[in-house]
């Protein structure tokens, strides 16, 4: 039987404003009100004014009003070098700043059950390579593209890719984020940012988009975020860093610049020492160094003899204003082509030749050719600024770094080998290699910085390692074993290398001899591919130890590394680890790469490619 509830004669109703915020509040913060309200009924009853304790009540309710229970919020990002993790973690700090409760956490250690359970998914991504995510995104690329994926209609994200334009699969990886995450119902925050190489300006502005876009849909509770941050902190507060970065680098000096393949090897191989002296710069083997480069004098005065510009004209670059010679020396990339380059150009120069490039044959196209062949495929009439308005701004170059600093102190070693290629107009060189090995040596100068690489760490000393580097791959190898040397790490170590001759593309030779005298080595692998008939490879002499690899990795807990080519290289390893884990291990294929993704997630499988 309905009741008719009779409203005392001095009620006022309750706003539609207050109702709709009370509706918004959680059950147990309607629990704490009703008790609330309880309480200042009786408080009333018994006195006309308010009691101080009522008043703070009072307070209390004005302000859990005022400030709502936050959005359950997580940044992800999956990060090969580390620069999808700084930019996660700047936006991180900003969204801290302003009060913004947000879990921080890697792709990798992201437990995908919870994904149902946010509210807003906020994802920085690189591409690694051809299209592919970073290693420690592989698994969560292919659970959100999965059907075991949940729906997430009440979600909101926002996506920030990193890429290369000179790839053809530009930004695929956060593409494939964004995709996949409208795809299951999620509504966008705002609007996806792809990143070339220039990335920290757009980074940055898509940053202040996100933290104003959640700024207007919760303001955290301050008590709880405060918690929230002391529990979180930052990734990297126990880091030492350098006043030197990629915007800021260090002006080190050439100590030694030596050749160290032989004369008449297919391959020219370079061992690069640069003094650190009074930077303060630290790093740990794993990391990569950071060098900017210089382009080829050579290739400049041919684009603009092609392009009829006499180098002094006055351009402006984004560091300012310089002639049109400098800023093609020093500022912008013409090795790297990209399909908006060819394509802009190719407008500017009426051609349909290179329209078709653009269009259907980049990909190949890129592997052999740089901007002096689109510009002599059509020279065209263009102004100096014009020029430069196509062209990118010049990126800096990774080597991984091929020294400790412990057996090093204030010193960096690099291994780099020349770039080339040939196509119907000549031989093209790779714009960084050809800058130190045929333009740097002792006591010339160079800018360089510290990339660090979380991702590509030694294990704790007693843990044993195998490490498969091919080619210049050996260099992080080479700071790995002298590491271990000056930490007197008990741990075995096991090192795979190949190159196509023994002698003559032997590198370090003399080292890799002296650590198996002594013990550091325990066992080197050698895969000289054109030394016999048949070609060798280090995969190869993976798949002939089947039996040891797998015992050291599934009996003695061994830490694998793969360094070098990406594109062949990487993948054939990668089989023939899965073979060997099939073969010894009794499984079958899907439980091999299980098994092979599981030593992946617990940081025993890592891999600096590219």
């Amino acid at each position: 039987m309905n009741q008719k509830v009779d409203f005392p004669q001095n009620a006022q109703h309750l706003s539609n404003e207050l109702l709709e915020k009370v509706q918004g509040f959680d059950t147990k913060a309607l629990y704490w009100l009703s008790g609330y309200c309880s309480g200042i009924a009786d408080a009333r009853h018994n006195t006309p004014q308010l009691s101080q304790t009522n008043q703070l009540l009072q307070a209390q309710l004005e302000a859990s009003v005022a400030q709502p229970v936050a959005l359950k919020t997580v940044v992800l990002y999956g990060s090969q070098t580390g620069n999808a993790q700084s930019i996660a973690e700047n936006l991180h700090q900003a969204l801290s700043q302003k009060g913004i409760d947000a879990e921080l956490v890697s792709t990798a250690d992201f437990k995908a059950n919870k994904l149902k359970e946010q509210q807003v998914i906020l994802v920085v991504a690189s591409t690694h390579g051809e299209g592919e995510p970073p290693d420690d995104a592989i698994d969560f690329h292919e659970f959100i593209r999965s059907k075991r994926a949940p729906k997430l209609a009440d979600v909101q994200h926002a996506v920030l890719s990193l890429g290369d334009s000179s790839y053809e699969f530009f930004c695929q990886t956060g593409k494939d984020f964004d995709q996949a995450l409208t795809k299951l119902g999620s509504k966008a925050l705002v609007e996806r940012v792809d990143c070339d190489l220039d990335y920290a300006e757009p980074s940055q502005n898509w940053i202040k988009q996100v933290v104003e876009a959640l700024e207007k849909l919760t303001t955290v509770n301050n008590t709880a975020n405060s918690t929230a941050v002391g529990q979180t902190g930052s990734a990297t507060d126990n880091l030492v860093t350098s006043q030197y970065t990629r915007d800021n680098p260090f002006t080190a000096t050439i100590l030694d610049n030596q050749k160290i393949t032989g004369r008449d090897s297919v391959k020219h191989i370079n061992h690069i020492e640069i003094s650190l002296e009074d930077s303060g710069i630290v790093y740990e083997p794993g990391d990569s160094l950071g060098i900017w480069p210089k382009n080829n004098l050579q290739t400049v005065q041919e684009i603009l003899a092609t392009l009829k510009l006499s180098g002094e004209e006055n351009v402006t670059v984004k560091s300012g204003e310089k002639t049109l010679l400098s800023a093609l020396t020093e500022n912008l990339e013409v090795s790297l082509l990209t399909k908006d380059f060819i394509r802009e150009y190719a407008i500017l120069a009426k051609s349909d030749e290179l329209n078709k490039i653009a269009e259907s044959e980049f990909s190949e196209y890129i592997k052999n050719h740089q901007v002096i062949d689109v510009v002599l495929a059509a020279p065209a009439q263009i102004s100096a600024q014009q020029l430069v308005d196509l062209l990118k701004p010049i990126k800096p170059r990774l080597y991984s770094i091929s020294s400790s600093l412990q057996a090093n102190p204030e010193e960096v070693h690099i291994t780099v080998g020349l770039e080339e290629s040939e196509n119907e107009q000549g031989t093209r060189f790779g714009t960084a290699s050809y800058y130190l090995l045929e333009s740097l040596a002792a006591d010339d100068e160079v800018l360089v910085y510290i990339d660090k690489n979380k991702n590509f760490k030694l294990p704790v000393a007693d843990k044993p390692v195998i490490m498969i580097g091919p080619g210049t791959g050996i260099a992080p190898f080479r700071a790995f074993l002298q590491e271990r040397q000056e930490t007197e790490a008990n741990g075995a170590n096991w090192l795979f290398f190949g190159n196509p001759n023994f002698n003559t593309d032997f590198l370090y030779q003399v080292e890799l001899q002296a650590y198996l005298k002594d013990g550091l080595l325990n066992q080197l692998s050698v895969a000289f591919s054109r030394d016999q008939a048949e070609k060798i490879y280090v995969q190869d002499r993976l798949l002939e130890s089947a039996a040891q690899v797998w015992q050291w990795i599934n009996e003695q807990g061994a830490y694998l590394y793969v360094c070098g080519d990406m594109n062949r290289m990487a993948k054939d390893v990668n089989n023939a680890l899965i073979q060997i884990i099939q073969s010894e291990g009794g499984l079958n294929q899907e439980d091999a790469e299980a098994y092979l993704s599981q030593l992946r997630k617990d940081k025993r499988y890592q891999r600096d490619v590219y």
